[in-house]
């Protein structure tokens, strides 16, 4: 398992992270302040935490993947899909039937497909935006980390008014290893300047929340997508059903204890 290396440089092709916005917070490469205290992270997954996008990702596939053979239904999308990369999956449902590049060029091509006709319909899950901008007026470090492409990443926390409050936004593009490989979350809490330990990742996926327990954060599954069981039993330390039911200031005083 990769670990996290707080002076490390940026990964090779990592874009260079942006700034904290913030007046009274500083940061130091591999070190987050506020006065002296540590201060810790939090990283949202995207569909399913930021967007109740699963259900027009399944419809995406079935609309638009009917041109190339490829048949989805409800329990495939949620074994083999949920929190997966696209690459990844067509190769474990078709074996063989495209090279890794047209893999990509079919994600790709279904990618936009879902941003073009299906992306503006998706609501976001509610409580998430005041969550969001709450944790921001506390200046706690934020970060998207999806295995999605960074151009739905970007179109989405646009559309919910709150990409300016994210540092980091981290992608399956920017990383080798998909979920529930815990190289995104490591990957996310370094351009944060944050040890894993000190962030929160907000998951829906049995996948993501393994990835994240993984990385060694704490982990607040939302059971948009799968059973709450299903999360507890990869790991998720809390699960809620939507962002009404957080307490954030006690979530906060439990990653300040881990410190």
């Amino acid at each position: 398992m990769p670990s996290w290396a707080p002076n490390a440089p940026p990964a090779p092709g990592a874009p260079a992270r942006p700034p904290l916005r913030g007046g009274a917070l500083r940061v130091e490469w591999g070190q987050v302040s506020n006065g002296g205290d540590a201060m810790p992270a939090a990283i949202f997954d995207m569909d399913g935490v930021l967007v109740d996008s699963n259900p027009a990702h399944f419809q995406a596939w079935k609309a638009f993947g009917k041109q190339y053979g490829i048949e989805i239904d409800e329990a495939t999308y949620a074994k083999y899909i949920n929190g997966r990369r696209n690459d990844e999956f067509l190769e474990e449902l078709y074996p063989g039937r495209w090279s890794y590049e047209e893999r990509l060029r079919i994600a790709a091509e279904k990618e936009a497909f879902y941003r073009e006709h299906l992306a503006a319909q998706v609501p976001p899950v509610p409580g998430v935006v005041e969550t969001i901008r709450a944790l921001a007026e506390r200046q706690v470090p934020l970060a998207v980390a999806t295995s999605g492409p960074r151009e739905n990443a970007e179109l989405i926390t646009e559309q919910l008014g709150v990409r300016p409050l994210f540092q980091v936004l981290v992608s399956g593009h920017d990383v080798p290893l998909a979920k529930p490989d815990p190289t995104i979350f490591l990957e996310a809490a370094r351009r944060l300047g944050v040890p894993p330990a000190q962030c929160v990742v907000f998951e829906d996926s049995p996948a993501g929340v393994e990835a994240a327990i993984r990385a060694g954060a704490y982990c607040v599954g939302l059971a948009t997508s799968e059973p709450a069981e299903v999360l507890k039993a990869k790991g998720a330390h809390d699960v809620i059903s939507d962002f009404t039911r957080l307490d954030l200031e006690a979530l906060l005083a439990r990653l300040a204890g881990r410190a």
